[in-house]
């Protein structure tokens, strides 16, 4: 890796012009020729030169640039020392078979101007529990252990697994499509109407019913008429138990009182930390809002990225593919993005605020740290220590920590009201 040129921007940005060392790219070259030859159906011996020919140079060199760029950028930034305040935008500057030079415009980390961090206060919610705080908790605690049964109808509040196919004008239509799907009958996940017509009907079932998508839904599914194929393949419905003797024995507990008493110690414990969440929360809003920055638009979007990455794990981890729940839910990627702007921002200028403060109070993070956070997380997620550094590099662990000691220097130091 060579820095060819380096360009100073305005708007706290930096443009460099990276060229790749010619070894490390013939190589990647190489295995993206290997990769991709047996994939391709060519007469004869499938050389590099007959696959360019044949695909065009792009097919060869994309996974080629793919492999060699982050690393190439990395070494780049680190060369120059620099501070990224965003994920880089790229572009190619020239590219053959001989070399590859690449051109990357750079969000130079923020300048922070922090207000006050220090000495600071905020109310102390009361942690005290109250009758309500008690029958709450008791309800939350036989929620999950509710008993599940399997009724011959299905019913608002049970959970059915159904397959489903839509249609508008009679024509099937993309994300209206599913099987095995777990849907629980009143949450409100499926368009209007959807859910109540699901009640009433048992295990092998199959029914047609007619829904209207809302106006305010995707644009080529808002205000039509649509028809939807359902069949139940299982109803389960799930029915808190009584707080009494013989379901306190089946949780080893003596009797009755003695699991009130576990469920009431339990409360008290969650509100301590909601309190102190809640007053720790109102300290950091304060340090953010006064602080003062110029946020770049590449962090935000990189922090959206983030939320959206996250979002998308959820949705797997239930079965659902992103835009198989965007379809159902009637929104556009764009849309949820611009939902999540503000979390986003507020994510951002959080991060900013408190690496800031590590700079002002000189905040380290020793080696030995970071091995036993490493240690911690493989104890708790049941993991090799080496499993999780693949996942979450030390640098990353480092920044966490960072920013732990910085929020600490700001509760320490407050005083409660």
């Amino acid at each position: 890796m060579k820095v060819e040129k380096r360009e100073n921007l305005e708007n706290r940005q930096v443009r460099l012009s990276v060229s790749v060392d010619p070894e490390v790219w013939k190589k990647a070259l190489k295995d993206a020729y290997e990769g991709l030859k047996a994939q391709c159906p060519l007469e004869g011996e499938v050389t590099m030169e007959k696959l360019c020919e044949k695909y065009g140079d792009d097919f060869l060199y994309q996974p080629a640039v793919n492999a060699v760029y982050p690393q190439a950028l990395v070494e780049a930034v680190q060369a120059e020392n620099i501070s990224i305040g965003g994920t880089p935008s790229l572009t190619v500057e020239s590219i053959s078979a001989e070399g590859f030079t690449f051109a990357a415009v750079i969000d130079l980390y923020p300048e922070v101007k922090l207000g006050r961090y220090k000495g600071l206060s905020a109310v102390y919610p009361s942690v005290e529990l109250s009758n309500d705080d008690v029958d709450t908790a008791i309800a939350e605690y036989l929620h999950e252990h509710v008993l599940p049964s399997n009724p011959e109808v299905a019913a608002m509040g049970d959970q059915v697994m159904i397959d489903f196919e839509g249609f508008v004008d009679g024509k099937p239509f993309d994300g209206g499509k599913a099987e095995m799907y777990p849907l629980q009958l009143g949450s409100g996940t499926f368009i209007p109407g959807f859910e109540e017509q699901v009640a009433g009907m048992k295990v092998d079932d199959e029914r047609d019913i007619s829904v209207t998508f809302p106006k305010e839904y995707v644009e080529s599914l808002a205000g039509k008429d649509a028809v939807f194929h359902i069949k139940v393949h299982e109803i389960t419905r799930y029915t808190p138990p009584t707080l009494d003797d013989e379901f306190a024995k089946s949780q080893n507990f003596a009797d009755a009182g003695a699991l009130r008493r576990d469920i009431m110690d339990t409360a008290l414990k969650t509100k301590e930390l909601d309190a102190r969440n809640a007053f720790t929360q109102s300290l950091i809003d304060q340090v953010v809002n006064g602080m003062e920055v110029e946020l770049p638009e590449s962090m935000v979007e990189g922090q959206l990225n983030g939320l959206m990455n996250d979002l998308s794990a959820q949705m797997q981890a239930q079965g659902m593919e992103l835009q198989q729940y965007l379809d159902m839910a009637g929104l556009t990627m764009e849309d949820l993005r611009g939902r999540a702007r503000e979390q986003a921002i507020t994510s951002a200028r959080f991060e900013l605020a408190m690496m800031a403060i590590a700079d002002a109070e000189n905040i380290t993070v020793t080696d030995g740290e970071i091995e036993r956070e490493y240690a911690q997380m493989a104890q708790v997620y049941g993991m090799d220590v080496a499993e999780i550094r693949k996942q979450l590099p030390s640098v990353r662990i480092q920044h966490d920590m960072k920013i732990a000691k910085a929020q600490a220097v700001i509760v320490e130091s407050a005083k409660r009201k």
